[in-house]
């Protein structure tokens, strides 16, 4: 299911919005990258925080939001960016699309679309 969404019928185009294009289980600290298509939500299975700087989580290029520069960002001084300083509890669940991240501690599922 890798590539635009816009590229598939309605059906395939949902159920790779949800996730249905496979899941990693992400326990260390080594950069996770998406080939050929984005994260597009990410389960917390400990309490969890993304590297610093900008592999902490990379938003897909098209994607205007996190921030305008494509990377995670302190959340506190970028209106709304995703930080590598906050903590993101266990059993909570993100949704975007996400490019690549990096775990600085915590263990996750990260689901393709």
């Amino acid at each position: 299911m890798a590539g635009n969404l816009r590229q598939y019928s309605v059906n395939t185009a949902q159920n790779a919005a949800l996730g249905q294009g496979g899941s990693i289980l992400v326990t260390g600290t080594s950069a996770v990258t998406c080939v050929g298509g984005a994260f597009v939500a990410i389960q917390f299975l400990e309490d969890t925080t993304f590297n610093t700087g900008t592999s902490g989580l990379v938003s897909e290029e098209t994607q205007a939001w996190p921030d305008s520069t494509y990377t995670s960002t302190d959340i506190s001084a970028s209106n709304g960016s995703v930080s590598d300083g906050q903590t993101f509890p266990q059993g909570m669940t993100i949704f975007g699309r996400w490019t690549s991240f990096q775990l600085l501690t915590g263990a996750v599922i990260a689901y393709r679309g």
